[in-house]
């Protein structure tokens, strides 16, 4: 373990406003990089799109937050895929800014401008800052109650425990993974604290504020049969176990992708070092390195997400920033630097990607990119059949159809707008589409004209209860090189 005892900056970086300086360019970058991208939204980011087009306090598999995000920038800026993403990169340069704040305030002025170079090139954050989802504003929010928190700690001031329940419940509002925050918090103060700095008076305060925030979308779900909490916990329903060490090894390895190669290894080496330390750098080890414990052994008994254990790198950034800025050891800096350097390296060529839709140089068998290429083409002859034909609705089968037609549809006019349905089999709503937009479910009237769009040439007439439907047209657009996307369209009348 490293010895840090001497206290003195040892370390010097570049000056405070050349830091700010980086972090602003690569925002403006990455903005930029949105507006030129060629990549079209997934199918996530087109169904928070469609969210925003009605604000609630909740949503069939997520809290709110992501749709209000999305609504504000797509009112200001219209319904372009880069005003959908807008909020992605801003979000991480004011977390970048957080994390400055946070490491100044508990370990120097060095530690501040570290935290925020490792946060604003790590690959979740170039990565995050080109696509839109609910662990931004979760990082967010986690960050700014850790801030206040730590104020807190050493001022003991119940305004600030106040503040801390509003960020914290604004976090659980961007994703319900915010609980870790509260849950090890909780478990470091008993450990570490029991009132010593933090009274229990505070401790009310934080979790009455953040109950009273978050309770608006829990009343929410209690008005929609807690739809939201059922998927939350079916994701990580347990009851169906596989031991599956693939399944770990596969967890394992993309963390070093979230965060950084050398970075994470640097956070393996240093944290159990941190959980002996002063009550700040514990208390950053205890948000941190048991989230992702717990994903580990989850991914063990079933399966996890590479971006399941996304928040604790909040934690790390600030641990890492800790030990470098103090840190004595020629090794440990050297390792960092190039640690650092490589995540640079990564983050150019993300942004590279976002610029030009392609992996060049590398050349993949298997491009991902090509799920995220064509629809708005294939969208343009869908809506020209759709009129051609008088057609009154659009059946698909698929969500990851209906969530990008329907964005690709509706983006410049909305004039379909309720006029796009799923078909399913399944007796059980299994996502948003499938509970809100069922057309089995609708009121129909004899003789409407029904347009179905399949990725599959075959389809049967008593699944939709039609007259003889007829075959069309198939409809195609190329993706990545020699690749093509081909989508057939019948039409149909209701008997």
């Amino acid at each position: 373990m490293l010895s840090l005892r001497n206290k003195r900056e040892s370390l010097t970086l570049l000056s405070t406003p050349v830091v700010l300086f980086i972090l602003l360019t690569i925002t403006i970058l990455r903005i930029y990089s949105l507006y030129v991208s060629p990549i079209e939204l997934s199918v996530d980011e087109a169904q928070y799109w469609h969210w925003s087009r009605n604000i609630d306090f909740g949503y069939y598999t997520k809290p709110p937050l992501i749709a209000w995000l999305i609504r504000f920038s797509t009112f200001i800026f219209g319904n372009e895929e880069w005003a959908v993403r807008l909020f992605a990169p801003i979000i991480h340069l004011f977390i970048s800014l957080v994390l400055f704040g946070i490491a100044k305030y508990a370990f120097g002025a060095n530690s501040g401008k570290i935290a925020a170079l490792i946060w604003i090139f790590t690959p979740v954050a170039s990565l995050g800052g080109f696509i839109i989802s609910t662990d931004t504003p979760l990082l967010l929010f986690w960050s700014l109650s850790l801030l206040f928190l730590l104020i807190s700690l050493r001022q003991n001031s119940s305004f600030l425990s106040l503040l801390v329940g509003i960020f914290l419940g604004f976090a659980f509002l961007s994703k319900y993974a915010a609980l870790y925050f509260l849950i090890f918090f909780i478990i470091w103060w008993l450990i570490y604290d029991r009132s010593t700095f933090l009274s229990i008076k505070n401790i009310l305060i934080i979790l009455f504020t953040s109950f009273l925030v978050a309770s608006t979308n829990l009343y929410w779900n209690y008005l929609n049969d807690y739809v939201t909490v059922y998927h939350t916990i079916s994701n990580a329903n347990l009851s169906v176990i596989t031991l599956n060490y693939n399944n770990v090894i596969d967890f394992l390895s993309s963390q070093f992708l979230v965060f950084g190669p050398l970075l994470f290894l640097l956070f393996l080496l240093v944290i159990m070092d941190s959980l002996f330390k002063d009550r700040e750098i514990t208390l950053f080890a205890l948000i941190s390195f048991p989230i992702i414990i717990l994903i580990t052994i989850q991914s063990f008994l079933k399966i996890a997400n590479a971006n399941w254990a996304v928040t604790a790198y909040v934690g790390a950034t600030l641990i890492i920033s800790y030990y470098v800025a103090l840190s004595r050891s020629t090794i440990f800096k050297i390792s960092f630097y190039l640690g650092l350097f490589l995540n640079i390296v990564i983050s150019t060529y993300i942004l590279m990607i976002t610029i030009n839709g392609s992996f060049y140089p590398l050349n993949l068998k298997s491009n991902p990119l090509r799920k995220n290429l064509g629809f708005e083409k294939l969208a343009s002859k869908i809506h020209d059949t759709f009129k051609e034909e008088k057609a009154s609705k659009i059946i698909f089968e698929k969500r990851g159809d209906i969530s990008r037609f329907n964005y690709y549809l509706n983006k410049q006019d909305n004039d379909l707008e309720n006029k796009i349905y799923i078909k399913t089999n399944s007796l059980i709503p299994g996502n948003f589409y499938e509970l809100r937009y069922n057309y089995d479910l609708i009121n129909k009237k004899k003789g409407e004209k029904i347009l179905i769009v399949k990725n599959v040439l075959d389809i049967k007439e008593t699944n939709y209860n039609l007259d003889e439907i007829k075959f069309l047209k198939s409809i195609t657009t190329k993706t990545v090189k020699n690749l093509k996307r081909t989508y057939f369209l019948f039409v149909g009348e209701i008997r």
